[in-house]
């Protein structure tokens, strides 16, 4: 006979999940799905970098090799697989995450060029409902995915999101600082706006503590600036025990 400790978790599990999925099938992240899709539809340059990983990635991957041997990386949101390859080439096992498919036949292609296929798998599916088994990951990256999230969706986001890694695993988060820009001149008065039918929310470096701050060990925080480009750069830990939950609301 099932206890009632058990009911009440499923029970909680159930109702996550369902909020998981009305959150990820919104109209605004439908409309966010078409714009990335007319994107790779068009076939030539994206408005993102798809090809060379950036910098701070690479310190990460340096990192990980000096502290976990034979580790496993998800690349969440992978894109083109910039990053992906760039993990898979350091000797970890690999997996990459979209939710479009145009993106991961780029990454097979690339992939399999740089013959690292074997190291590298590839998953369709979204952020919030990612379809792989908790406590898998030795690191988690999301470079530019989290800052698409709305703020109402974060809980449904940590607790995906962070819930895939292992105890003691690392989480490295690239999102838009307040001083990226669009375009030049762009006037802001808020910190989030929807951009050509995406939401995009703009950070400063005190978010940061506030919203991962009980769940993880923020180890370092790494500002870039560079044109219109701005972002923060944030490498965390996953404790081995549980930390308290943050609670926020609104938008």
């Amino acid at each position: 006979m099932r206890s009632a400790r058990y009911e009440a978790q499923h029970s909680r599990a159930a109702s996550e999940t369902s909020k998981a999925i009305a959150a990820a099938n919104s109209p605004l992240y439908r409309r966010q799905r078409g714009y990335f899709t007319r994107v790779y539809e068009a076939g030539g340059p994206t408005p993102w970098p798809s090809t060379e990983p950036t910098p701070s990635v690479v310190k990460v991957a340096r990192l990980l090799k000096r502290r976990v041997r034979g580790g496993r990386v998800l690349d969440l949101g992978c894109g083109e697989g910039r990053h992906t390859l760039l993990f898979a080439k350091a000797g970890f096992s690999t997996v990459g995450l979209d939710y479009l498919l145009a993106p991961l036949k780029m990454v097979a292609t690339r992939a399999r060029q740089a013959r690292l296929a074997r190291r590298i798998r590839l998953l369709i599916g979204d952020a919030l409902l990612p379809p792989i088994k908790p406590d898998t990951f030795d690191l988690l990256v999301d470079y530019g995915c989290f800052h698409h999230v709305k703020k109402a969706d974060w809980p449904n986001y940590l607790d995906a999101v962070l819930g895939l890694l292992k105890p003691g695993g690392y989480f490295h988060l690239s999102v838009f600082s307040t001083k990226f820009k669009h375009y030049p001149g762009e006037r802001r008065t808020r910190n989030w706006n929807v951009h050509r039918n995406h939401y995009d929310r703009f950070f400063v470096k005190r978010d940061f503590a506030r919203i991962f701050g009980g769940r993880c060990e923020i180890l370092a925080i790494e500002e870039e600036h560079k044109g219109l480009d701005g972002f923060f750069h944030v490498l965390m830990r996953k404790p081995s025990g549980m930390l308290l939950r943050t609670d926020m609301g609104g938008r």
